[in-house]
Protein backbone atom coordinates (compact mmCIF):
# COMPACT_ATOMS: atom_id res chain seq x y z
CA UNK A 1 0.00 0.00 0.00
CA UNK A 2 1.28 3.37 -0.92
CA UNK A 3 2.18 5.49 2.49
CA UNK A 4 1.80 9.35 2.24
CA UNK A 5 3.28 11.89 4.99
CA UNK A 6 1.71 15.52 5.71
CA UNK A 7 3.86 17.60 7.22
CA UNK A 8 4.22 21.33 8.37
CA UNK A 9 0.06 21.76 8.25
CA UNK A 10 -2.14 22.73 10.84
CA UNK A 11 -4.67 19.57 11.16
CA UNK A 12 -8.00 20.13 11.92
CA UNK A 13 -10.01 17.73 14.65
CA UNK A 14 -13.54 18.08 16.26
CA UNK A 15 -11.80 18.88 19.11
CA UNK A 16 -8.80 21.53 17.87
CA UNK A 17 -6.25 21.90 16.27
CA UNK A 18 -2.65 19.75 15.41
CA UNK A 19 -0.25 22.54 15.36
CA UNK A 20 2.35 21.86 12.68
CA UNK A 21 1.23 18.03 12.57
CA UNK A 22 1.99 15.36 10.65
CA UNK A 23 -0.43 12.88 9.42
CA UNK A 24 0.16 9.52 8.00
CA UNK A 25 -2.02 8.11 5.33
CA UNK A 26 -1.57 4.12 4.29
CA UNK A 27 -3.53 2.96 1.06
CA UNK A 28 -7.59 4.96 2.04
CA UNK A 29 -7.23 5.29 5.13
CA UNK A 30 -5.19 7.54 8.06
CA UNK A 31 -2.38 5.03 9.20
CA UNK A 32 -1.49 7.87 12.27
CA UNK A 33 -1.13 11.74 13.35
CA UNK A 34 0.79 13.53 15.79
CA UNK A 35 2.56 17.08 16.70
CA UNK A 36 5.48 15.64 15.83
CA UNK A 37 6.94 15.47 12.72
CA UNK A 38 8.94 12.14 13.01
CA UNK A 39 5.81 10.15 13.83
CA UNK A 40 6.19 7.17 12.04
CA UNK A 41 9.31 7.80 10.62
CA UNK A 42 9.96 3.78 10.42
CA UNK A 43 7.39 3.32 7.88
CA UNK A 44 8.56 3.41 4.18
CA UNK A 45 7.14 6.42 2.90
CA UNK A 46 6.31 6.86 -0.36
CA UNK A 47 5.63 10.33 -0.75
CA UNK A 48 6.27 13.39 1.71
CA UNK A 49 4.02 16.67 1.09
CA UNK A 50 4.57 19.64 2.69
CA UNK A 51 1.51 22.00 3.93
CA UNK A 52 3.92 24.59 4.06
CA UNK A 53 1.51 25.76 7.19
CA UNK A 54 -1.96 25.63 5.08
CA UNK A 55 -5.00 23.99 6.60
CA UNK A 56 -5.75 19.59 6.62
CA UNK A 57 -9.28 18.99 7.06
CA UNK A 58 -11.79 16.00 6.93
CA UNK A 59 -13.65 16.23 3.39
CA UNK A 60 -17.13 18.56 4.25
CA UNK A 61 -20.18 16.50 4.02
CA UNK A 62 -23.36 18.26 2.58
CA UNK A 63 -26.34 16.25 3.08
CA UNK A 64 -28.34 18.88 2.00
CA UNK A 65 -27.77 19.72 -1.46
CA UNK A 66 -30.35 20.05 -4.97
CA UNK A 67 -27.25 20.27 -7.36
CA UNK A 68 -24.47 22.48 -9.25
CA UNK A 69 -22.16 23.31 -11.78
CA UNK A 70 -25.36 23.23 -14.06
CA UNK A 71 -27.05 19.70 -13.36
CA UNK A 72 -29.72 18.95 -10.99
CA UNK A 73 -30.06 15.74 -8.92
CA UNK A 74 -33.63 16.10 -10.06
CA UNK A 75 -32.85 15.65 -13.65
CA UNK A 76 -32.30 12.21 -13.18
CA UNK A 77 -29.10 11.55 -15.70
CA UNK A 78 -25.69 10.60 -15.27
CA UNK A 79 -24.87 13.92 -16.86
CA UNK A 80 -26.40 16.27 -14.22
CA UNK A 81 -25.34 14.01 -11.68
CA UNK A 82 -21.39 14.12 -12.64
CA UNK A 83 -21.91 18.17 -12.89
CA UNK A 84 -23.60 18.66 -9.45
CA UNK A 85 -20.91 16.50 -7.75
CA UNK A 86 -17.70 17.64 -9.71
CA UNK A 87 -18.68 20.99 -9.23
CA UNK A 88 -18.72 20.21 -5.01
CA UNK A 89 -16.21 18.91 -4.88
CA UNK A 90 -14.10 21.04 -6.65
CA UNK A 91 -15.02 23.49 -3.02
CA UNK A 92 -14.13 20.44 -0.55
CA UNK A 93 -17.08 18.09 -0.68
CA UNK A 94 -16.45 14.77 -0.15
CA UNK A 95 -19.69 13.00 0.36
CA UNK A 96 -23.24 14.22 -0.06
CA UNK A 97 -26.65 13.42 0.16
CA UNK A 98 -28.80 14.19 -3.60
CA UNK A 99 -31.66 16.18 -2.77
CA UNK A 100 -35.10 15.97 -4.28
CA UNK A 101 -38.18 18.57 -4.56
CA UNK A 102 -42.01 17.18 -4.15
CA UNK A 103 -42.19 15.64 -8.06
CA UNK A 104 -43.83 12.70 -9.41
CA UNK A 105 -43.19 9.27 -9.02
CA UNK A 106 -41.71 9.00 -11.98
CA UNK A 107 -38.88 11.76 -11.61
CA UNK A 108 -38.21 10.36 -8.25
CA UNK A 109 -37.89 6.96 -9.48
CA UNK A 110 -35.10 7.88 -11.61
CA UNK A 111 -33.58 10.24 -8.96
CA UNK A 112 -33.14 6.86 -6.97
CA UNK A 113 -32.08 4.58 -9.91
CA UNK A 114 -29.21 7.40 -10.50
CA UNK A 115 -28.40 7.54 -7.35
CA UNK A 116 -27.45 3.96 -6.95
CA UNK A 117 -25.40 3.66 -10.46
CA UNK A 118 -23.58 6.54 -9.04
CA UNK A 119 -22.93 5.47 -5.20
CA UNK A 120 -21.62 2.78 -7.31
CA UNK A 121 -19.26 4.88 -9.38
CA UNK A 122 -18.00 7.06 -6.93
CA UNK A 123 -16.62 3.77 -4.47
CA UNK A 124 -13.33 3.87 -7.06
CA UNK A 125 -11.43 7.05 -6.13
CA UNK A 126 -10.51 7.25 -9.50
CA UNK A 127 -13.77 8.42 -10.94
CA UNK A 128 -12.56 11.60 -8.95
CA UNK A 129 -16.57 11.54 -7.22
CA UNK A 130 -17.29 12.62 -3.84
CA UNK A 131 -19.29 10.01 -2.07
CA UNK A 132 -23.14 9.50 -2.43
CA UNK A 133 -24.11 9.37 1.69
CA UNK A 134 -28.27 8.35 0.41
CA UNK A 135 -31.09 10.44 -1.00
CA UNK A 136 -32.65 13.48 0.96
CA UNK A 137 -35.95 13.84 0.19
CA UNK A 138 -37.42 17.10 0.89
CA UNK A 139 -41.20 16.47 0.53
CA UNK A 140 -43.82 15.66 -1.11
CA UNK A 141 -45.42 15.58 2.56
CA UNK A 142 -44.78 19.30 3.62
CA UNK A 143 -47.10 21.62 4.40
CA UNK A 144 -48.24 24.13 1.30
CA UNK A 145 -48.66 27.13 3.42
CA UNK A 146 -44.55 26.29 3.96
CA UNK A 147 -43.77 25.19 0.80
CA UNK A 148 -40.75 27.77 -0.10
CA UNK A 149 -39.78 27.52 -3.53
CA UNK A 150 -41.52 24.31 -3.92
CA UNK A 151 -43.74 23.42 -7.00
CA UNK A 152 -47.38 22.94 -4.87
CA UNK A 153 -48.38 20.45 -7.36
CA UNK A 154 -46.81 18.02 -6.26
CA UNK A 155 -47.10 18.38 -2.71
CA UNK A 156 -49.10 15.14 -0.86
CA UNK A 157 -50.88 14.28 1.52
CA UNK A 158 -49.46 10.90 3.96
CA UNK A 159 -52.65 9.71 4.45
CA UNK A 160 -52.53 8.23 0.60
CA UNK A 161 -50.18 5.62 1.68
CA UNK A 162 -47.79 6.64 -1.11
CA UNK A 163 -44.93 6.84 0.89
CA UNK A 164 -45.14 2.52 0.94
CA UNK A 165 -44.53 2.44 -2.69
CA UNK A 166 -41.74 5.78 -2.27
CA UNK A 167 -40.12 3.39 0.62
CA UNK A 168 -40.17 0.47 -2.09
CA UNK A 169 -38.74 2.32 -5.23
CA UNK A 170 -36.05 3.38 -3.20
CA UNK A 171 -34.09 0.01 -2.38
CA UNK A 172 -32.40 1.39 0.22
CA UNK A 173 -30.79 4.47 -1.17
CA UNK A 174 -33.05 7.35 0.89
CA UNK A 175 -31.10 8.21 3.86
CA UNK A 176 -33.17 11.39 5.15
CA UNK A 177 -36.48 12.49 4.58
CA UNK A 178 -38.13 16.22 5.29
CA UNK A 179 -41.53 16.03 6.43
CA UNK A 180 -44.15 18.24 8.05
CA UNK A 181 -45.36 16.48 11.01
CA UNK A 182 -48.31 17.84 12.02
CA UNK A 183 -50.04 16.47 8.25
CA UNK A 184 -52.97 13.73 8.83
CA UNK A 185 -51.06 10.36 8.90
CA UNK A 186 -47.85 11.70 9.87
CA UNK A 187 -46.98 8.94 12.37
CA UNK A 188 -47.81 6.35 10.53
CA UNK A 189 -45.79 7.43 7.90
CA UNK A 190 -43.18 8.28 10.15
CA UNK A 191 -43.45 4.80 11.46
CA UNK A 192 -42.62 2.79 8.26
CA UNK A 193 -40.02 5.66 7.20
CA UNK A 194 -38.14 4.80 10.57
CA UNK A 195 -38.48 0.91 10.16
CA UNK A 196 -37.04 0.92 6.93
CA UNK A 197 -33.87 3.27 8.13
CA UNK A 198 -34.42 6.32 7.15
CA UNK A 199 -33.85 9.32 9.01
CA UNK A 200 -36.57 12.01 9.69
CA UNK A 201 -36.33 15.88 9.67
CA UNK A 202 -39.19 18.56 10.33
CA UNK A 203 -39.10 20.69 7.45
CA UNK A 204 -41.74 22.74 5.50
CA UNK A 205 -43.73 22.57 8.64
CA UNK A 206 -46.71 25.19 9.94
CA UNK A 207 -46.54 22.28 13.27
CA UNK A 208 -46.89 24.08 16.72
CA UNK A 209 -44.22 22.85 19.59
CA UNK A 210 -46.68 19.72 20.89
CA UNK A 211 -46.86 18.57 17.73
CA UNK A 212 -42.98 18.65 17.45
CA UNK A 213 -42.77 17.15 20.45
CA UNK A 214 -44.20 14.32 19.22
CA UNK A 215 -42.57 14.37 15.75
CA UNK A 216 -39.43 13.62 18.07
CA UNK A 217 -41.36 10.69 20.11
CA UNK A 218 -42.04 9.32 16.31
CA UNK A 219 -38.18 9.65 15.65
CA UNK A 220 -37.32 12.60 13.97
CA UNK A 221 -33.94 13.64 14.82
CA UNK A 222 -33.12 16.78 12.91
CA UNK A 223 -34.81 20.02 11.35
CA UNK A 224 -34.42 21.46 7.90
CA UNK A 225 -33.06 24.55 7.13
CA UNK A 226 -33.51 26.45 10.60
CA UNK A 227 -35.75 29.63 9.93
CA UNK A 228 -36.85 28.39 6.56
CA UNK A 229 -40.08 27.27 5.70
CA UNK A 230 -40.96 26.49 9.07
CA UNK A 231 -43.73 28.22 11.61
CA UNK A 232 -42.41 30.29 14.52
CA UNK A 233 -44.35 32.38 16.92
CA UNK A 234 -48.32 32.76 16.72
CA UNK A 235 -50.56 34.62 18.97
CA UNK A 236 -54.17 32.30 19.77
CA UNK A 237 -56.67 33.77 21.83
CA UNK A 238 -53.68 36.42 23.00
CA UNK A 239 -51.29 34.01 23.77
CA UNK A 240 -48.26 32.88 22.22
CA UNK A 241 -47.20 29.60 21.04
CA UNK A 242 -44.40 28.09 20.10
CA UNK A 243 -43.71 26.68 16.30
CA UNK A 244 -41.36 24.93 14.80
CA UNK A 245 -38.25 27.24 15.15
CA UNK A 246 -38.43 27.58 18.85
CA UNK A 247 -38.80 24.14 19.01
CA UNK A 248 -35.82 23.14 16.89
CA UNK A 249 -33.93 25.68 19.03
CA UNK A 250 -35.33 24.33 22.60
CA UNK A 251 -34.79 20.27 21.78
CA UNK A 252 -31.77 19.17 22.14
CA UNK A 253 -33.03 15.96 20.11
CA UNK A 254 -33.33 18.15 17.36
CA UNK A 255 -30.12 18.09 15.30
CA UNK A 256 -30.48 21.74 12.89
CA UNK A 257 -29.57 22.51 9.22
CA UNK A 258 -28.46 25.75 8.91
CA UNK A 259 -27.45 27.50 5.48
CA UNK A 260 -24.89 29.93 6.19
CA UNK A 261 -24.08 31.50 2.75
CA UNK A 262 -24.20 35.23 4.34
CA UNK A 263 -27.51 35.61 2.63
CA UNK A 264 -30.43 33.22 4.18
CA UNK A 265 -29.23 34.47 7.79
CA UNK A 266 -27.85 37.36 8.79
CA UNK A 267 -24.71 36.60 11.46
CA UNK A 268 -26.19 37.56 14.29
CA UNK A 269 -28.76 34.79 13.89
CA UNK A 270 -25.97 32.49 13.49
CA UNK A 271 -24.50 33.15 16.58
CA UNK A 272 -27.92 32.98 18.18
CA UNK A 273 -28.29 29.67 16.85
CA UNK A 274 -24.96 28.57 17.59
CA UNK A 275 -25.43 30.01 21.46
CA UNK A 276 -28.38 28.17 21.60
CA UNK A 277 -27.73 24.83 19.74
CA UNK A 278 -24.67 24.75 20.95
CA UNK A 279 -21.36 23.74 18.29
CA UNK A 280 -22.37 19.78 18.40
CA UNK A 281 -26.18 19.99 16.93
CA UNK A 282 -25.32 21.79 14.08
CA UNK A 283 -24.87 21.03 10.43
CA UNK A 284 -24.22 23.14 7.77
CA UNK A 285 -25.72 22.62 4.18
CA UNK A 286 -25.78 24.74 1.23
CA UNK A 287 -29.34 23.45 -0.26
CA UNK A 288 -27.79 24.54 -3.49
CA UNK A 289 -29.18 24.40 -6.90
CA UNK A 290 -27.79 24.03 -10.22
CA UNK A 291 -26.55 27.93 -10.30
CA UNK A 292 -24.11 26.78 -7.50
CA UNK A 293 -20.53 26.93 -9.09
CA UNK A 294 -21.99 28.88 -11.71
CA UNK A 295 -22.32 32.55 -13.04
CA UNK A 296 -25.19 34.93 -12.80
CA UNK A 297 -28.57 33.93 -15.11
CA UNK A 298 -31.40 32.06 -15.40
CA UNK A 299 -31.71 28.11 -14.29
CA UNK A 300 -34.38 25.70 -13.49
CA UNK A 301 -35.09 24.56 -9.60
CA UNK A 302 -35.76 21.05 -10.10
CA UNK A 303 -35.75 19.10 -13.01
CA UNK A 304 -35.23 20.78 -16.59
CA UNK A 305 -38.86 19.15 -17.43
CA UNK A 306 -40.90 20.40 -14.35
CA UNK A 307 -38.83 22.45 -12.62
CA UNK A 308 -39.30 26.12 -11.97
CA UNK A 309 -37.21 28.97 -13.09
CA UNK A 310 -35.21 30.91 -11.26
CA UNK A 311 -33.01 33.88 -10.79
CA UNK A 312 -29.20 33.94 -9.61
CA UNK A 313 -27.01 37.11 -9.05
CA UNK A 314 -24.22 35.10 -8.17
CA UNK A 315 -24.44 35.04 -4.97
CA UNK A 316 -28.49 33.88 -4.06
CA UNK A 317 -31.37 32.30 -6.48
CA UNK A 318 -34.43 34.02 -6.31
CA UNK A 319 -38.07 33.04 -7.52
CA UNK A 320 -39.46 35.01 -10.03
CA UNK A 321 -41.49 37.06 -7.57
CA UNK A 322 -37.00 38.36 -6.87
CA UNK A 323 -37.76 37.99 -3.09
CA UNK A 324 -38.35 34.49 -2.33
CA UNK A 325 -35.17 32.48 -1.80
CA UNK A 326 -34.91 29.38 -3.84
CA UNK A 327 -32.34 27.48 -1.96
CA UNK A 328 -28.50 28.53 -2.62
CA UNK A 329 -25.99 28.97 -4.71
CA UNK A 330 -23.55 28.05 -2.26
CA UNK A 331 -20.61 25.66 -2.17
CA UNK A 332 -19.42 24.16 1.41
CA UNK A 333 -16.26 26.24 1.80
CA UNK A 334 -18.53 29.45 1.48
CA UNK A 335 -20.32 28.06 4.40
CA UNK A 336 -17.21 27.71 6.43
CA UNK A 337 -15.84 31.11 5.29
CA UNK A 338 -19.23 32.69 6.74
CA UNK A 339 -19.18 31.13 10.39
CA UNK A 340 -15.38 31.48 10.85
CA UNK A 341 -15.54 35.44 9.43
CA UNK A 342 -18.73 36.90 10.06
CA UNK A 343 -20.80 34.79 12.81
CA UNK A 344 -16.80 34.78 14.39
CA UNK A 345 -16.90 30.77 15.00
CA UNK A 346 -13.64 29.82 15.99
CA UNK A 347 -12.31 27.52 12.05
CA UNK A 348 -12.27 24.02 13.81
CA UNK A 349 -15.80 24.66 15.20
CA UNK A 350 -17.30 25.34 11.75
CA UNK A 351 -15.44 22.76 10.16
CA UNK A 352 -16.84 20.60 12.62
CA UNK A 353 -20.49 21.48 11.85
CA UNK A 354 -19.42 20.12 8.20
CA UNK A 355 -17.74 17.04 9.13
CA UNK A 356 -18.19 15.44 11.76
CA UNK A 357 -21.63 16.33 12.98
CA UNK A 358 -23.19 15.44 10.00
CA UNK A 359 -21.48 12.30 10.07
CA UNK A 360 -22.48 11.33 13.38
CA UNK A 361 -26.30 12.84 12.39
CA UNK A 362 -25.95 9.96 9.79
CA UNK A 363 -24.10 7.37 11.40
CA UNK A 364 -21.06 7.26 9.39
CA UNK A 365 -18.42 5.89 11.38
CA UNK A 366 -15.33 5.88 8.63
CA UNK A 367 -15.43 9.41 7.54
CA UNK A 368 -16.62 12.76 9.11
CA UNK A 369 -12.90 13.24 11.11
CA UNK A 370 -9.56 13.06 10.60
CA UNK A 371 -8.38 10.12 12.91
CA UNK A 372 -6.49 6.66 13.01
CA UNK A 373 -8.60 4.35 10.74
CA UNK A 374 -10.68 6.38 9.00
CA UNK A 375 -11.03 6.48 5.56
CA UNK A 376 -8.54 9.81 4.32
CA UNK A 377 -11.17 11.78 2.64
CA UNK A 378 -9.50 15.23 3.52
CA UNK A 379 -9.17 19.20 2.11
CA UNK A 380 -6.32 21.22 2.08
CA UNK A 381 -6.98 24.64 2.24
CA UNK A 382 -5.00 28.26 2.79
CA UNK A 383 -6.15 30.74 5.17
CA UNK A 384 -9.97 32.23 4.25
CA UNK A 385 -11.10 28.18 3.47
CA UNK A 386 -9.21 29.12 0.03
CA UNK A 387 -9.57 24.97 -1.15
CA UNK A 388 -6.39 23.78 -2.85
CA UNK A 389 -6.35 20.31 -3.14
CA UNK A 390 -9.16 17.39 -2.06
CA UNK A 391 -8.80 13.97 -1.69
CA UNK A 392 -11.24 11.08 -1.58
CA UNK A 393 -9.66 8.03 0.28
CA UNK A 394 -5.79 8.99 0.19
CA UNK A 395 -5.91 9.93 -3.46
CA UNK A 396 -5.94 13.44 -5.31
CA UNK A 397 -8.78 14.31 -6.83
CA UNK A 398 -9.03 17.71 -7.28
CA UNK A 399 -6.37 20.47 -7.40
CA UNK A 400 -7.33 24.02 -7.13
CA UNK A 401 -7.45 25.25 -11.22
CA UNK A 402 -7.93 21.87 -12.23
CA UNK A 403 -9.28 18.63 -11.78
CA UNK A 404 -6.94 14.93 -11.37
CA UNK A 405 -8.06 12.94 -14.65
CA UNK A 406 -8.73 9.28 -13.27
CA UNK A 407 -5.81 7.15 -12.77
CA UNK A 408 -3.66 10.22 -11.98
Amino acid sequence: MRTVRYINGCIITPWGYVERGTLITRGERIASISDCRETGISLKVDETVDLEGDYLAPGFLDIHVHGGGGGDFMDGTQDSFRKAMKTHLAHGTTGLCPTTLAATMKELEQVFGQSSVMRRLAENPKEGLPGILGVHMEGPYIAESMKGAQDAEFIRDPRDGSFRQILEMAAGELKIWTAAPELPGASAFAAEARRAGVLLSVGHSDARIEEVEQAVRDGYTMATHLYSSMSTIIRENGCRRPGVLEASLLMDALDVEVIADGMHLPASLLQLIVKTKGVEHIILVTDAMRGAGMGPGRYRLGSQKNGQEVISDGEIARLQDGISFAGSVATADRLIRVMNEQARVPLWQAVRMMTYNPARALGEREIGSLETGKYADMVRFAPGVKVKEVYRRGRLVCKAGRKQEAGE
